[in-house]
């Protein structure tokens, strides 16, 4: 939850904030209407994990009831690459529910007639270390559907697996990747079935129920660039390709890998890197991975992140910077330049030749381990090519007599050479654009609200803000063609909770904004 705390200065913002607060959806004056569209089931019976959060102490050690301990986070429905439109489709990615359920599951919202219809996989969630009584939050689902072809892609069910890590309970089985046949997005509810999709039936094939591929190039010679990786998400660049990057290797020796599909041979390529890993072996002080997003946004491939080093001993207790880089060519295979438009090594070793500034000056602690930089960080670029950065740090330790915490809003207008950096900010999980404005979109109190500013500028006002119906624990956001497909879970008890599914038509009329 976001609290609404920057001071506004003129009256008519001053009213819409005094609106929101109040418990109105509202509107400011320079657009239309901010209004939900629709509001629809998926299921109810997603998986959640209500259990504990475990460590290393205790995670062989998990509930064997009906409980659903977990590591790292509670979520796995509704969250991550989990939901794409297609059309007047929507489709959706979940596990289902309950703790011994877990399979993987595809949905197709049919906006024009109502229709859900839902697709089980035989795969289940396979849990932390391959212990399936612990719950994984990393090993979300990730979603696309080709403008082209009309094909349906899913990479599911991993944290950087390989044939031989975790005793090797992942041998021929550590990427999982699943498509389906050309058309399948726009077959009728009838025959949207488990038959649209291609089953493996190579050397390592698990049975004639098996539909994951461990290579996403249909070549087994090619599994070992497929091993160690985390994170999927896919993107459609302007021409209508599509194109997937995840993470290779671990939290401080990392690297961002990307491939692209060809929709004539149904075939996607080998990955390719945009940084090396093992930084160290090529001539860099440190080792250092990424945490943070490669998006494709207005017209070009971008990265924006923050970074996690191998030095353990200075004063941020995990990762420190901000860092950002676009790309000049369409899928992104070179031509990568930094904030300034100045060409960096690629793939990228030095992280420093596209870093951005540093938001730990923000902060006073100097003692080893003292700055908190987790969590809050996102990035956006409108189509007027204002650059937008959010990020939170504090004092690692909240009990210090000098706690500090400290919201950041770092922001480069188009045209101009720096980056403005404020901290009259209130804070954010995330950011995003559709046309020239950027927009905060999340939860308060369980209700969606938007938060509306124009590019280039953090004057953020509170344009939506729902008030009642079904209360909500977490979601993830699709903007497209000025529509948020917000993939919502319900605040509800146990491990088998239901998903919803709104459409918020952000209001945009192109004669006024």
């Amino acid at each position: 939850m976001i609290v609404f705390s920057r001071i506004i200065i003129s009256a008519a913002k001053y009213l819409v904030v005094a609106a929101a607060l109040s418990g109105c959806a509202v509107t400011d004056q320079t657009q239309t209407n901010v209004k939900l569209e629709s509001q629809t089931l998926i299921t109810d019976m997603a998986l959640h994990f209500d259990g504990k959060n475990l460590d290393f102490s205790n995670f062989k050690k998990p509930n064997t009831g009906h409980k659903y301990d977990y590591f790292f986070g509670r979520n796995i429905s509704a969250h991550g690459d989990a939901v794409k439109p297609y059309k007047h489709y929507v489709f959706m990615t979940w596990y289902k529910g309950g703790k011994f359920d877990r399979n993987v599951m595809l949905s197709r919202y049919n906006t024009l007639t109502g229709n859900v219809k839902t697709i089980k996989f035989p795969h289940r969630h396979t849990g932390f270390r391959g212990d399936p009584l612990v719950g994984e939050s990393h090993n979300t689902i990730g979603l696309a559907v080709s403008p082209v072809n009309g094909t349906i892609h899913m990479v599911y069910d991993m944290h950087a697996y390989t044939d031989t890590n975790h005793d090797g309970k992942f041998k021929d089985d550590y990427f999982r990747y699943s498509f389906s046949l050309p058309g399948a997005a726009d077959a009728s509810d009838d025959a949207f079935n488990l038959d649209q999709f291609v089953k493996d039936t190579s050397d390592i094939s698990q049975g004639n129920d098996d539909y994951k591929h461990l290579t996403m190039t249909g070549n087994l010679a090619d599994k070992d660039n497929f091993a160690s990786l985390t994170y999927p998400k896919f993107f459609i660049n302007s021409d209508g390709t599509l194109l997937l990057y995840m993470r290779l290797g671990g939290n401080n020796n990392g690297a961002y890998v990307f491939n692209r599909y060809d929709a004539q041979t149904n075939t996607w390529s080998k990955f390719v890197n945009f940084n090396h890993n093992n930084q160290k072996f090529l001539g860099n002080e440190y080792n250092w991975g990424l945490y943070g997003n490669m998006k494709y946004v207005n017209g070009k491939l971008r990265v924006g992140f923050q970074q996690r080093s191998g030095d353990n001993n200075d004063k941020y207790k995990y990762q420190n910077g901000v860092y950002y880089a676009y790309s000049n060519h369409a899928d992104g295979f070179g031509e990568w330049k930094n904030h300034k438009g100045k060409p960096m090594t690629w793939p990228l070793v030095n992280s420093d030749e596209i870093k951005v500034f540093e938001p730990g000056d923000y902060i006073t602690h100097t003692d080893a381990n003292s700055v908190f930089i987790v969590g809050s960080f996102d990035w956006t670029v409108t189509e007027n090519e204002d650059i937008h950065i959010i990020s939170k740090l504090r004092s690692t330790n909240r009990n210090r007599a000098d706690y500090e915490e400290v919201h950041l809003h770092s922001y480069k207008p188009a045209g101009s050479e720096e980056f403005v950096v404020t901290t009259d900010f209130a804070g954010a999980q995330s950011i995003y654009t559709a046309g020239d404005n950027i927009y905060i979109i999340g939860l308060n109190k369980g209700f969606p609200y938007v938060e509306k500013a124009k590019g280039g500028t953090n004057d953020f006002v509170r344009v939506y803000q729902q008030q009642q119906g079904t209360e909500f624990d977490h979601g993830t956001i699709y903007i497209q063609d000025g529509k948020v497909y917000y993939y919502l879970m319900e605040k509800a008890l146990g491990n088998s909770v239901p998903l919803h599914l709104q459409v918020i038509d952000l209001g945009l009329n192109p004669k006024l904004d």
